[in-house]
């Protein structure tokens, strides 16, 4: 029996039931998008797309902004535009800009929030996520921890003991040291990146030295290839390349002494925060000292866009962008090198995963508002520095005291003064000239006043000369106008023969009035003269430089004849430009006249006038403040000239747009999502704090200078938690392929975490404490057990740690491009070991206008100059060579703080048929063919100089027959392509 409800009721249950549902599944939904999605869009996503003015229009803060333009298509994820943007292509994914893409979870979670309906709850409204804290491990104070016990005798140092603790909690345990033969051939490569000879590998083998290991380690550590070596490593994450990139990738001729700074100052085993205190401010920290300067390379190592600065103005938007972006290259370079922080993140908005904000970031950039990058003068002597520095001051203090002595002589002369020489300005710059096409002889052009030079005039024969008249240029470059390049003060001098020289005229003690287009006249002469000369002493200038200029040279005999009319002339120097500038024109009896025949006599006049207005005994102060400036120019000009280094500058001449800051800092502001349309609040220069607590603003008055130097000090400070991590990890990687850290630009939460954390910190410590030395720090980890352990599998081991984590073994490697390199122009005979200067270009240069070609087809690799360490190759960025790009190396463009390791068919192909590999396996043969009489014997030394190893039996026997088919050199193009060549185990 059962009783039946009314269907109203049925009805209006189920009615009920449903709308039950409908609201759970609703409150399911709102939970969903609060706790799953909201957080992804939040941390990934509204940096750029919420606020005023978000990023395509596009704003993700509300339901209305997110719905209205139709990039979410409620129930349908396939149809909407939003999938398809966080969706990779290609291995790409169009959002999010600038960071890492979505992962296959997060897109996942967004797909099924639209599928099931895209439901938003009711004024629920998106945040962008705080700042992150200092709660991190990499924040936390260098302790140095207690070294644990736990390696028992196979510990050879504190390292080893870290590593067994380790291995002790997963089951792991050491394999077998490395025979020695494996040990020296991974040492070398490691401390200085070439082979190790036969007879080394001999050598070590048979020494029964209970230390052979460590003297091989020192003596590796004291070769200049260590520098060689490891330089390579810093270039590397520091952007290093000897062009700017860009567009036009224009060269960098003299970016090679910041390279050689390197390679020198890890040779000398220079402080870390001695290095680090140079590349930063040591113009400022070590004034006087050459690596002063040098070391500012670091701050211009990377690309800079010459269209951007030299073409555009800054005041236009796209100057502000390339300006900005430049700023931008610094502070990640400092901060990104020593540091490990991606503080570049933080340009458009507060760092999505670290404690960095935009006003750290922007205050940073105010750090370093004054700096650009240009050619800039240091001297190798710290003495010359000094010297040239005390005669700078003294013409300072010199050119002051003229110009209180002018101000008095103008103030006793009176108003009439002024007229006068605003007249003698007028009358000889201004009017009309009457020129032809050539305008004379024009010397070379120097940068001192005081560089003494001559033109010379032969009149074949000695010849009775009345009167001799010097007939000055007239030129509209620079507003010279007439009198263009006549000298400050000269010597006219005659011989009958050559070499007998007699002064007919000296105008050496005083400055001579600038002639304007009057002629000067050496009357009464009436002697035989075969030679005329004129010497200039102190040059006219141009235009921040000088010259010496003449339009005419006339010699009039009793006739009045000018007998020097196309005459032979000689001179110290000529530009040689004609038909303007030639030493030709000297004797060609043309000139520029003044249309104005009383021009100079009313010179002449107003000159007197002057001088009447000049008391003598001030005339006489202001000679002998001249003497005493062109003295000093005179001794200036005799120091070794300053060289070049392209680096961090605030003076150097203008380049189109391009003008120099004088180190007044740039007005830096706050950009609202980087845009430099948006600026905001002004900064004042920082750095970044290391806790929640710290100071981190710097005084908004400091200069140019002082900026720098209080974050080099800042940086280098011994509490800093993150530099000492950043550098002991960086060399730790390159001697296991990985770091303890194995994100060595990134110690941040998007980093990885480290695998051995007190170790990490007692080699911070360490290093930091017991002198900051990379020699000390190098020979700890390859004397250590670990460190020499052979590189065997273990398929027990490799199930606890399959990616050998914690380095139950040594880690394999191939050899890097320049190793290889390297290595075949040291097996093959003939790698030069000079070391320093220029870079060798692997290309044929061709200069354009637009910007150079860089033709790598067109090298010949046989050039000599080439065969030198690959170190000091001239890096291109806009166009790698490609050799060097298919072995991976690194590049340019970008900081490679660990290198790409592929094996590539392309790669083989290289090592057997690029023409370098070619000629390299003929040179290869011919020594082979030098030190062994028979094709065994070469066979066994080609093997053992490429390898290490010598073949047994059967790979004897093998390589002997293919060489008797193919010929030596083909078997030497084998033996560039083994494995045991190109990988260190």
């Amino acid at each position: 029996m059962y009783f039946r409800l009314p269907a109203t009721i049925v009805r209006s249950v189920a009615i009920a039931g449903w709308f039950l549902l409908l609201a759970a599944d609703a409150t399911h939904a709102a939970d969903f998008f609060s706790q799953q999605v909201a957080p992804i869009l939040e941390k990934k996503c509204l940096g750029c797309h919420s606020g005023d003015d978000p990023k395509g229009d596009f704003s993700l803060s509300t339901a209305e902004s997110a719905f209205a333009d139709g990039y979410i298509e409620p129930g349908d994820a396939a149809d909407s535009h939003l999938i398809e943007l966080i969706t990779p292509q290609n291995g790409a994914a169009d959002m999010p800009k600038d960071a890492d893409p979505l992962n296959a979870a997060e897109r996942k979670t967004i797909a099924k929030w639209i599928e099931d309906g895209a439901r938003w709850p009711d004024r629920f409204v998106l945040q962008e996520p705080e700042v992150a804290d200092f709660d991190w491990w990499s924040y936390q104070p260098v302790v140095r921890p207690d070294i644990p016990n736990t390696g028992g005798d196979w510990a050879r140092t504190p390292i080893d003991h870290f590593i067994a603790q380790a291995w002790k909690s997963r089951g792991l345990h050491a394999s077998p040291e490395a025979d020695r033969g494996a040990l020296i051939r991974r040492v070398t490569y490691d401390l200085i990146g070439l082979p190790p000879t036969p007879e080394e590998i001999t050598a070590f083998e048979q020494d029964d030295d209970p230390d052979a290991y460590e003297k091989l380690v020192d003596r590796l550590l004291a070769s200049d290839h260590y520098g060689q070596r490891w330089a390579r490593h810093w270039l590397d994450v520091v952007k290093y390349a000897d062009t700017c990139g860009y567009d036009k990738d224009k060269l960098r001729p003299n970016a090679w002494p910041y390279r050689d700074y390197v390679i020198r100052s890890l040779n000398q085993d220079k402080p870390y925060a001695r290095f680090v205190q140079e590349q930063v401010a040591g113009d400022v920290l070590f004034p006087g000292e050459p690596d002063g300067v040098l070391g500012l390379g670091f701050l211009a190592a990377g690309p800079w866009d010459f269209i951007g600065h030299v073409e555009v103005p800054e005041s236009k938007i796209d100057g502000k962008v390339a300006r900005n972006l430049d700023r931008d290259d610094v502070v990640a370079n400092v901060i990104n090198s020593f540091c490990s922080v991606t503080v570049q993140c933080a340009r458009c908005h507060n760092h999505k995963f670290d404690p960095v904000t935009q006003e750290n970031y922007y205050s940073l950039q105010a750090a370093f508002a004054a700096i650009d990058r240009a050619e800039r003068p240091y001297d190798q002597a710290p003495e010359v520095t000094d010297r040239k520095r005390e005669l700078e001051k003294r013409k300072t203090e010199l050119r002051s005291e003229l110009a209180e002595l002018d101000q008095q002589i103008n103030k006793a002369a009176g108003p009439r003064l002024p007229e006068i020489d605003k007249a003698l300005a007028e009358l000889k710059s201004n009017g009309a000239v009457d020129k032809a096409p050539a305008f004379g002889y024009h010397s070379a052009i120097v940068a001192s006043r005081t560089n003494a030079k001559w033109v010379e005039v032969d009149l074949g024969q000695p010849t009775t000369i009345k009167e001799l008249i010097l007939h000055p240029c007239h030129d509209d470059f620079a507003g010279i106008g007439a009198g263009f390049g006549f000298p400050v003060r000269f010597q006219v001098q005659a011989a009958q023969n050559a070499g007998e020289w007699l002064i007919i005229a000296d105008f050496t003690d005083a400055d001579y009035p600038n002639p304007g287009l009057a002629p000067v006249s050496l009357e009464n002469l009436n002697q035989p003269f075969r030679f005329l000369r004129v010497t200039a002493t102190q040059l006219g200038e141009r235009s921040k430089d000088y010259i010496f200029a003449l339009a005419e040279l006339e010699a009039l005999n009793p006739a009045g004849e000018n007998v020097a009319l196309g005459a032979k002339v000689r001179a110290l120097d000529s530009i040689e430009a004609p038909v303007r500038w030639a030493r030709t024109n000297l004797t060609d009896g043309l000139w520029a006249r003044d249309t104005d025949p009383r021009r100079a006599t009313k010179i002449a006049a107003l000159t007197a006038e002057r001088s009447k207005l000049i008391p003598p005994e001030r005339e006489r102060q202001r000679t002998q403040l001249q003497q005493s400036l062109a003295a000093i120019d005179r001794d200036i000009a005799k120091l070794p000239p300053s060289r070049m280094v392209y680096a961090a500058a605030t003076n150097f001449p203008a380049q189109g747009n391009f003008k120099a800051t004088g180190g007044k800092p740039r007005t830096i502001r706050l950009l609202h999502r980087g845009d430099v349309q948006n600026p905001r609040k002004e900064m004042s220069p920082g750095v970044l704090p290391l806790d929640a607590n710290s100071p981190w603003r710097l005084p908004s008055d400091l200069s140019e200078g002082e900026r720098r130097a209080a974050v080099a000090l800042w940086l280098t400070a011994d509490e800093h938690p993150l530099v000492w991590r950043s550098i002991v990890n960086r060399i730790w990687q390159y001697h296991f392929g990985d770091g303890i850290v194995a994100t060595p630009n990134d110690f941040g939460r998007m980093g990885a975490l480290p695998t051995h954390p007190q170790l990490l910190d007692w080699l911070a410590c360490e290093f930091r404490d017991n002198g900051q030395s990379w020699k000390k720090l190098h020979r700890l980890i390859v004397t250590s057990s670990v460190y020499r352990q052979s590189s065997e599998h273990d398929p027990a081991q490799a199930k606890l740690d399959a990616g050998n984590q914690y380095l139950w073994r040594m880690n394999r490697r191939r050899l890097e491009a320049e190793e290889i390199r390297d290595s075949i122009l040291a097996v093959s005979g003939v790698l030069d070991a000079k070391m320093g200067g220029p870079g060798f270009y692997l290309f044929a240069l061709e200069k354009t206008t637009h910007s150079p070609h860089y033709e790598y087809h067109k090298f010949d690799p046989s050039d000599p100059a080439t065969h030198r360490r690959s170190i000091y190759r001239f890096i291109v960025r806009s166009q790698p060579d490609p050799w060097m790009t298919t072995l991976d190396c690194a590049d340019s463009s970008q900081s490679t703080p660990r290198r790409n390791e592929t094996l590539t068919s392309l790669q083989a192909l290289s090592l057997l048929n690029n023409p370098f590999n070619l000629l390299m396996a003929e040179r290869f043969a011919e020594r082979l063919q030098q030190e062994r009489p028979t094709l065994p014997e070469q066979v066994d030394r080609g093997v053992l100089l490429a390898t290490g190893q010598s073949p047994d039996e059967a790979q004897r026997a093998e390589m002997v027959a293919y060489a008797e088919r193919h010929g030596l050199v083909n078997l030497c193009r084998l033996l560039f392509n083994l494995s045991q060549f190109v990988f260190v185990d």
